[in-house]
């Protein structure tokens, strides 16, 4: 159970003076989930469409702070919610009027292009921190909004820019098949499989041979960090520590088990898809021991959080949907379930701050290590693209 005088304490170091902060801190108190998944969609997609057409230079706002407002864009997560918008433009149930989630995606695509460097890269970090140096990460990720938008635009300038994203990250490749210059902190991580699943991508719409070879090179080097009797990647985590440790939190832990699935499936490569599998298997596992999926994990299987990152939640559940597509079903269907329903839990739908309502924490509760006290977009686009597979699948 919760602990009163923790929350009273989290809440005054909070934002006693904003009421919805409070408000919303307080009902972690209480675990209860109203509202029909259609609702629950629709809220996060309003959320997402605020970080969106809240801020002037057509990128999506990385998150709303409950002690800083909304920050400023996020050139990484605008790429990949790109192809978010366009998914709720393409569903009837849920398209805002007008085509008006198209023109998002067109104004997120109009910010790309203006804050792309000269050698076709991308930046890391937000617009205000960074926008100078590159990133071999954030151009991958934005490689995915890129190819979706080409694929249903043909526009000619965005293939142009997705060429040039491309050939640069292949032009950054070490021999061995791992990225280091330009990489985050320096050193190569396995979570990079969810960049090189959309130079797959990319490589499979276009032909692009260069492209499509650097990606099986880099699936070659994640699958040999693979341990198959635990079902654990190695060098998931954020930094050097984690690494040592063999833990990872949950959101780059899915990035990688995501990116070798559809490598697998985009490349044909039945060893990656097994991998995959059998990560993904180990991981409903923890949540079908504990109705729950923390924040952290280990390598053997063993956690010291009571926190869930729920970004990690919603990208696990796409992944466990994805595996019950192709015939891995087994317990997948109900562990995704579960830890969706935890994140759920967590959305509050009543609150009168714009910047709260319909959004998902980072962590649950919002004090967790998991950008504390922030709802970030990635965490409501994986959960609006996991809702929406869902219900896809039950028809």
């Amino acid at each position: 159970m919760t602990n009163p005088v923790r929350i009273a304490s989290t809440v005054l170091s909070t934002a006693p003076y904003r009421p919805q902060a409070a408000r919303s801190l307080l009902r972690t108190t209480t675990r209860r989930h109203p509202g029909t998944r259609v609702k629950r969609i629709e809220a996060a997609a309003e959320w997402l469409r605020r970080a969106g057409d809240g801020t002037t230079d057509g990128g999506v706002a990385w998150g709303y702070r409950l002690r800083g407002g909304w920050a400023p864009s996020y050139p990484e997560t605008t790429g990949y919610i790109v192809p978010t918008y366009l998914a709720l433009d393409a569903d009837p149930a849920f398209a805002a009027p007008d085509g008006a989630d198209h023109a998002r995606a067109e104004r997120a695509i109009g910010f790309l292009a203006s804050v792309r460097l000269g050698d076709g890269s991308f930046p890391g970090a937000r617009i205000d921190e960074n926008q100078t140096v590159p990133s071999v990460f954030n151009t991958a990720q934005i490689l995915n909004g890129l190819t979706a938008w080409r694929r249903v635009s043909g526009d000619e300038a965005v293939g142009a820019m997705a060429d040039a994203a491309a050939a640069w990250l292949v032009a950054c490749q070490d021999d061995d098949g791992a990225w280091r210059r330009h990489a985050y902190h320096g050193f190569p991580v396995t979570y990079l499989a969810h960049g090189t699943c959309w130079l797959a991508e990319h490589a499979a719409l276009t032909g692009d041979a260069k492209a499509r070879a650097a990606a099986e090179r880099h699936l070659d080097w994640v699958l040999r960090q693979f341990d198959r009797e635990t079902g654990w990647f190695d060098l998931t985590g954020f930094t050097q520590e984690d690494h040592a440790a063999r833990r990872s939190v949950t959101h780059t832990l899915a990035y990688t088990i995501w990116g070798v699935l559809d490598l697998g499936l985009v490349l044909g490569r039945d060893d990656a898809v097994e991998a995959a599998a059998t990560a993904a298997k180990r991981v409903a596992g923890v949540v079908h021991e504990q109705g729950r999926l923390p924040g952290m994990l280990g390598a053997d299987r063993t956690d010291t959080t009571r926190w869930a990152c729920l970004t990690g939640n919603s990208q696990m559940a796409l992944i466990w949907f994805k595996l019950a597509e192709i015939g891995h079903a087994a317990g997948n269907l109900e562990a995704a379930r579960m830890v969706l329903d935890r994140v759920l839990e967590a959305q509050d739908l009543g609150s009168g701050d714009p910047g709260i309502r319909g959004g998902i924490p980072g962590s649950d509760p919002p004090w967790g290590t998991y950008l504390r006290f922030v709802l970030p977009n990635w965490a409501a686009k994986f959960t609006i693209d996991a809702l929406l597979e869902e219900r896809r699948q039950a028809g």
